[in-house]
Formats: structure tokens, C-alpha cells, sequence
């Protein structure tokens, strides 16, 4: 009896600690997900530049980006699967090819003419606020993705590469 109890509860143990691993793989192919998704905008924008209106910021840039890329010369869309404008991390967005709401990450708050002056350090993308429990992402233009810290406190922290985020985009 006592035997059987043990081995109960090693095989309990065991399995909660299978569950848990899981749970933090998940966690973190989601992350890298949704790295790779900004990386893949970063691409996008760049290779599409002449076919964007620059005075579109925020969202409305990224919109840009996915009617240029996304969508034929006839008007049609084509499959966008998954959707690298939807944050899988964040999780409550759901893709709507129309409505710029629908895109999960902040976008250029201003923009030059030609893409050379922007500078490849700048900011171009960025998660938005609340879409990481630990920070979050951010997209420079030569389509590098940073890592923000783990507590992202903009009030408190200062952190410089948040605050170059906030300043140079916009939701």
C-alpha cells in the first residue's frame, strides 16, 4: 500500500512538473513569435517604402504596410497566415485585414521622405503597452529586434530604449 501511495505520488509530481515546463515553452515560442513578427513588418516596410504614404503613423503606418504587401493590384487580399500584425503573446487581437485597430504593435510616430535619413537605429515598431506581462519588443529599422527589460516601469525605470520607443512611435 504505502508503495503504491509513493508511486502515486511520484507520477503526480511528475506530471505537474511536465505540465509546468510546457506551460514555459509555450510561454516563450510565443515571445520568439512574436519577435520574428516584428522582424518580418521591419522587412515588409523597408522592401515596400515606395508604395507607403510616410504621413501615416501609428497603426495606420503598419495598415500601410499590409495593404502594400498583402494585397493584389486587383483589390484582393492574399492569405495571412498567421498574422504577423497580431501579437500572439497578447492574445485578444483578432485579425480584421481592414481596421488598423487589429494591428498589436505601435508604429512610427513620424517619418522622413527617404528611408535613409531615418536612420537604421530608430525605432520603427514596437509592442504596445500591456502586450508582454515582460515588456515587450522593439524593432529597429535595420529590422533588429530588442528585448525591453523584464519590468517595464517608463515612470519609475526610464529606461532609454523604452523611452526612445514612446518618443519616436505611437499607437
Amino acid at each position: 500500500m504505502i508503495k503504491a501511495l509513493i508511486g502515486a505520488a511520484v507520477g503526480v509530481a511528475a506530471a505537474a512538473l511536465l505540465v509546468s515546463l510546457y506551460a514555459a515553452a509555450a510561454g516563450r515560442g510565443r515571445e520568439i513569435h512574436c519577435r520574428n513578427n516584428l522582424r518580418h513588418l521591419g522587412s515588409a516596410a523597408s522592401s515596400s517604402w515606395s508604395l507607403l504614404d510616410v504621413t501615416k503613423t501609428g497603426r495606420a503606418f503598419w495598415q500601410e504596410v499590409r495593404v502594400a504587401v498583402y494585397r493584389d493590384v486587383q483589390g484582393k487580399w492574399k492569405p495571412i497566415h498567421p498574422d504577423p500584425f497580431v501579437c500572439p503573446v497578447h492574445g485578444n487581437t483578432r485579425t480584421d485585414r481592414e481596421n488598423p485597430q487589429a494591428i498589436d504593435y505601435l508604429g512610427p510616430r513620424k517619418l522622413p521622405d527617404d528611408l535613409k535619413a531615418y536612420g537604421s537605429n530608430a525605432p520603427l515598431g514596437a509592442d504596445r503597452a500591456g502586450n508582454h506581462p515582460s515588456g515587450g519588443w522593439v524593432l529597429r529599422l535595420d529590422t533588429s529586434v530588442d528585448a525591453l527589460p523584464a519590468r517595464v516601469d517608463r515612470v519609475l525605470d526610464g529606461d532609454e530604449l523604452w523611452k526612445a520607443a514612446a518618443d519616436a512611435l505611437s499607437d
